[in-house]
């Protein structure tokens, strides 16, 4: 049985390892590939294991993927074990042998992490790639310095303009003026009071800035920070007044730290207009924006570090001291703000790129193969002796690749996060009672209430604002809310009269009314036979309740707004005349 959480103490009253098995088909689907010295194993420095617990059994885990771990070549060992779990590495992988085929109908996410400068992925195997991106499915994509991963991720679409594949010296080039340009976050001086390559093992990581979207808010200003930054406990939007500086505590703010990365960037607005031509037919790499049809959807920068390192000590040689600057540490390009491919049913996926998987590595996550203890300390002492617990900056770290995934989800999976967590909801003890009088909560107000409960329960679980994001994915997927959910992710309601957060409150609170009258709380049998014939059957009713929620809540507005015109009307001042000379 897997773990689960406060928000779903009410599911103890079924059998739990039945409800594992019946949410199972709606947990990520993830396709993990990696090649070369990078690999799997816990012991390894260059290993992925410490970077898999984080995102698959760590504290804080609430949506456990179902993840298929790949390997260009053959991977030893055969298979590897996080904790419980085995998982048994496909080797020798093409994307165009795979099996089953790589669509979206069978993962829901790719992550690539590369490091051969050859080896790079043939048309046929773009093509895939480029289909499973463009049908709607989320990429993660990454390297390292120089053009480290260039061969498997460097020329596919969108992500080669997000990225530098290249160009990015590690500092040991003869050419001074070249190797002072690498990127070296490794800011502190380590244990040995200089600055040394295993620096990037010890306890102490980079900080970075997030890219935070600042904009009016009346007369005041309000800050929003992306969805990959906000941790457990964190909001989306803070708006200046008392209290607002406790509002960015729970940001990501660190990663961890390393002598030569690479850099992130958002794609020149003369790359936006290319055409990828890789592929057959040929597509515009950068699909116009649903928002301004006449401006393709680019890329952005969501967080920027500080390359700022003295000359830092490797064995047997230095590395000269850096140019000091910031630069790109994550991009993202948001494809659900993109217009759809022609023949496809859903707009174009996510994408997600880091500047190195150094970030993701055992020996700059716990130290292995280093003699530092990296971000935590093990219970033995040195790395892989013992127990390792991770350190409040690594909880943050592993904070962070989970949100990866939960932003990477195609649109079209949006219904099983939000379903199960509005089941969970349903059968909360805090909300028990008030559902059994789920007769009453027809009017606007009720279901605003209601929604605003369950908004609250699943925030404190997942974070302020998860829920309502949820709720403009889910109606994103229908056509004819196209124009407003598009108006409500883009912010463009924000100097109107149109009360948002009550909006989708209304329709949260709908839906979970819905499902109250869905699965009865007094009868689990009932409840359980229901849920078991999948969520296909209980989204068609909650899909209803939502677009009568959603009518309901504009007429609503509709009439406060009337109402408000009429009394300034009515009570309208006189016309306030001008003094002579002052005009």
């Amino acid at each position: 049985m897997g773990k689960f959480t406060v928000l779903e103490a009410g599911l103890t009253r079924f059998d739990l390892d039945k409800i594992e098995v019946l949410g199972r088909p709606c947990r990520p689907r993830i396709l993990v590939l990696t090649e070369s010295s990078l690999n799997y194993r816990a012991n390894s420095d260059f290993g992925l294991w410490r970077f898999l617990h984080g995102l698959t059994l760590a504290a804080g885990v609430t949506n456990k993927p179902v993840l298929t771990l790949a390997y260009r070549g053959v991977h030893s060992p055969a298979s590897i074990a996080i904790e419980g779990d085995t998982y048994n590495i496909v080797n020798n992988f093409s994307f165009a042998t795979a099996s089953p085929a790589v669509t979206v109908a069978n993962y829901d996410q790719i992550w690539l992490f590369g490091i051969d400068t050859g080896n790079a992925l043939p048309d046929n195997q773009v093509q895939v790639v480029a289909n499973f991106m463009n049908a709607g499915g989320g990429v993660f994509a990454t390297g390292d310095h120089a053009a480290l991963g260039n061969g498997l991720c460097g020329d596919l679409p969108r992500i080669r303009r997000m990225r530098e594949w290249n160009d990015i010296p590690m500092g040991i080039e003869d050419d001074v003026s070249v190797a002072v340009q690498r990127i070296d976050t490794v800011v502190n001086p380590g244990v040995g009071g200089i600055f040394e390559f295993d620096d990037q093992s010890d306890n102490i990581p980079q900080r970075i800035y997030p890219n935070y979207k600042v904009s009016p808010s009346g007369s005041l200003w309000k800050a929003e920070i992306h969805p990959l930054l906000r941790l457990p406990g964190g909001t989306l939007v803070r708006t200046e007044g008392t209290g607002v500086d406790a509002l960015f505590a729970n940001d990501m703010d660190v990663l961890p730290d390393h002598p030569h990365e690479s850099i992130c960037r958002a794609p020149l607005a003369s790359q936006l207009d290319d055409m990828y031509t890789r592929t057959s037919p040929d597509f515009a790499e950068f699909q116009p924006s649903v928002a301004d049809g006449g401006v393709r959807q680019n890329a952005e920068i969501v967080a920027y570090a500080v390359s700022g390192g003295r000359a830092i000590y490797r064995v047997g040689y230095w590395k000269p001291p850096v140019r000091p600057r910031m630069f790109g540490v994550i991009c993202a390009y948001d494809g659900r703000l993109a217009q759809a491919y022609a023949g496809q049913s859903q707009r174009p996926g996510r994408i997600v790129c880091d500047s190195t998987w150094h970030h993701f590595v055992n020996t700059n996550l716990d130290g292995t193969g280093s003699g530092r203890t990296g971000l935590g300390a093990w219970s033995g002492g040195t790395p892989g002796s013992g127990t390792f617990t991770p350190s409040t900056d690594l909880q943050k770290i592993f904070g962070y690749y989970r949100n990866i995934q939960a932003w990477l989800q195609p649109a079209n999976r949006v219904w099983c996060r939000l379903l199960w967590d509005l089941v969970a909801v349903r059968f909360n003890p805090k909300l028990i009672e008030e559902l059994l009088e789920i007769r009453r909560l027809t009017g606007w107000r009720d279901v605003v209430g209601l929604g605003r409960e369950a908004a609250q329960l699943i925030g404190q679980e997942r974070g302020p604002g998860f829920a309502e994001a949820l709720v403009d994915d889910m109606l994103l997927l229908e056509e004819k809310n196209g124009g407003l959910a598009d108006a409500l992710r883009a912010n463009l309601l924000h100097d109107t009269d149109i009360d948002t957060e009550s909006l989708r409150h209304g329709v949260l609170g709908a839906m979970l009314a819905q499902l109250a009258r869905e699965l009865p709380a007094h009868d689990e049998e009932a409840a359980f036979k229901a849920l078991s014939r999948g969520p296909e059957k209980l989204v068609k009713p909650l899909t209803a309740a939502a677009q009568s929620a959603l009518q309901q809540g504009l007429e609503d507005q509709t009439r406060r707004t009337e109402r408000t015109l009429a009394v300034l009307k009515e009570r309208r001042l006189p016309p306030v005349k001008t003094p002579r000379g002052k005009e």
